[in-house]
């Protein structure tokens, strides 16, 4: 997608590990390979560090590896020959039209990312976001949604959201976390089909759920003694900014002053 590629990523890879798994996580703050952190220069690798990286995985008995796939890899084909075992798609916005020229390039360069999952992988996407269900039109993996607003094979409600955490249901399964916005209730519930479309017991991802804290630089709040409270997010588009600051007032109400630097 264009936002929560990062946020979701790096979840899943924390989950895994807390789950028991040994994984790997290649993204746009920073690659792993268990704990061996590994500095990025891409959100994806060109196709040789990309497979030196993997192969690297696999020495290291990684039983699992998250990756962000940006539309720039995907249409520069550097993820030629992979096999995914599960696609997952965030949402569309206007982002990176230097390189695609229109909005519909730009998805379209999603959607091939979807088109090459192989059968019997799992596609899930955000059938809250117009381009969701677009870019399940070809795939020919098994098909699922996740949703705040409808029904879905994963749905999300937010019953109560706080600058320090927010109280969520997912499927009928209340879960307290330590992340705030309707956009990171859209990331975790993305993880949690994830998850469980990997096998993983379900009661047992929303106990991870509830012991994994935000991503460094994506709404990294932190609290002063005089009770401000300063957010801290890498929002570089249109979309990504407004989500932060609408979620921020929507905690803080009309009373709140919100200050943005």
């Amino acid at each position: 997608g264009t936002n929560g590629k990062t946020t979701t990523a790096t979840l899943l890879y924390e989950m895994a590990r807390m789950l028991g798994h040994r994984a790997g996580l290649l993204s746009t703050v920073c690659n792993y390979i268990e704990e061996e952190a590994i500095p990025t220069t891409h959100t994806t690798p060109d196709p040789i560090t990309l497979n030196e990286l993997l192969a690297r995985m696999v020495q290291a008995r990684c039983s699992y590896a998250f990756m962000e796939v940006s539309s720039h890899a995907a249409h520069q084909r550097r993820i030629a020959g992979l096999r995914f075992k599960e696609g997952l798609f965030s949402n569309l916005t206007r982002d990176h039209l230097d390189y695609h020229g229109t909005v519909e390039n730009y998805r379209n360069a999603k959607k091939m990312f979807f088109d090459m999952l192989p059968a019997g992988s799992f596609a899930l996407v955000n059938a809250d976001d117009k381009s969701g269900l677009y870019m399940l039109q070809n795939t020919r993996a098994n098909k699922y949604t996740y949703s705040l607003r409808s029904d879905a094979d994963f749905r999300g409600r937010i019953i109560e959201s706080r600058l320090d955490g927010t109280l969520l249901s997912f499927n009928g399964h209340e879960v307290e976390v330590n992340f705030t916005g309707r956009f990171n209730a859209y990331n975790l519930l993305a993880v949690y089909g994830a998850a469980c479309l990997l096998g993983e017991n379900p009661e047992k991802v929303l106990i991870a759920l509830s012991r994994l804290v935000p991503v460094s630089g994506r709404f990294q709040t932190l609290h002063a003694p005089q009770k401000y409270t300063a957010i801290i997010d890498y929002a570089h588009t249109p979309d990504a900014l407004t989500n932060v600051l609408t979620s921020i007032r929507e905690v803080v109400g009309r009373r709140g002053h919100v200050i943005t630097v």
